[in-house]
């Protein structure tokens, strides 16, 4: 089963990638001088942001239209799943509700490269890559209690919005966006939504240099069942099977109804018989353990081509993100 946690883990990574690297229009908020405002127009010739010139007139000073990213991430989370249902080899899928989980830990380190662009001053438009990689800690209660772990990798891809006001040195964002994930064993990419709100605070050091600190929340949700296929050599820890000889004699074998003996009957008959070539398919939902999370971040900016940020999220997922981006004028 921690194989298919892993799977849930890095997908809620990605949400995390995206939404964090999309701020604000925060430079926005900074008014120009007339002197600046006149030397800004006098060769303003960019394609985007639409209406950006309309913008400078009235005193914004808008950032480079065009973002390159590149990012590290690490997370660590909790995940929790249901409606698990589990066959072997050729057998189509049944519920199996007498299996319980009591914990998944999952720590996961990503890189990636993100394109953004500022379709209007209010409108950012974004798309990345990426490939994750993920160590997760599995522990069942029911009907055995054991331990698992393992390591699993994958690369996703996506896009989103993100909309923005400024007001003086403060900024309010708020970002959608949607992500698909590839990873082996699965029939097919999995789906996820994430939406996060920051509001923050900029402020110009120098004549090129601004910072700028926020607080915000995310929430975090996936839109489709997971279903693929594992081996079952790769879901058991080595040495189970041994203590699983006698299973039709213990409480909770003895408890369940006789449909559920019957399918706890066919799983165990190939786990106790296995030489490492048979399969587990499975079908789950999984969501994180807490949707919502908090985030405190702050970005540095040498000038208007060079930035750099880092954020930190909490409670009930942790996570550290690391970033540097390159704008150009279009």
């Amino acid at each position: 089963m921690n194989i298919i946690i892993n799977k849930a883990a890095i997908i809620f990574l990605i949400g995390i990638i995206i939404s964090s690297n999309t701020l604000a229009q925060q430079n926005a908020d900074l008014a120009l001088t007339p002197a600046q405002r006149d030397s800004l127009l006098k060769d303003y010739d960019n394609i985007f942001p639409i209406w950006g010139r309309k913008a400078i007139e009235r005193g914004f000073d808008l950032p480079y239209p065009v973002g390159i990213n590149l990012n590290f991430l690490y997370m660590n989370q909790d995940i929790t799943i249901g409606n698990l249902g589990l066959s072997v080899n050729e057998n189509p899928t049944q519920s199996v509700d007498f299996i319980q989980f009591d914990k998944a830990d999952s720590r996961i380190s990503t890189v990636n490269s993100r394109l953004d662009l500022w379709l209007f001053p209010f409108l950012s438009v974004y798309g990345l890559v990426g490939r994750a990689a993920s160590e997760t800690k599995v522990k069942i209660k029911e009907p055995f209690e054991f331990e698992s772990s393992a390591k699993f990798s994958g690369n996703y891809y996506g896009f989103g919005l993100t909309t923005a006001i400024g007001v003086y040195q403060n900024w309010l964002s708020f970002d959608i966006n949607w992500a698909w994930t590839d990873l082996d064993k699965l029939n097919e990419p999995v789906r996820s939504r994430i939406f996060g709100i920051r509001y923050g605070r900029t402020i110009k050091i120098s004549s090129k240099r601004k910072a700028s600190l926020w607080i915000g929340t995310m929430n975090q949700k996936l839109l489709n069942t997971t279903t693929g296929t594992v081996l079952l050599s790769e879901v058991l820890p080595p040495g189970l099977g041994d203590q699983l000889q006698d299973y039709q004699n213990s409480d909770w074998y003895q408890n369940l109804n006789p449909l559920d003996q019957v399918k706890v009957d066919r799983l165990m008959d190939k786990v106790l018989s296995d030489t490492g070539g048979n399969s587990v398919n499975y079908s789950l939902d999984k969501q994180p353990d807490r949707p919502w999370n908090i985030l405190i971040g702050g970005q540095y900016e040498f000038n208007k081509n060079w930035q750099v940020r880092g954020e930190v999220g909490f409670l009930k997922r942790f996570s550290v993100l690391l970033n540097a981006n390159y704008r150009f004028n279009l």
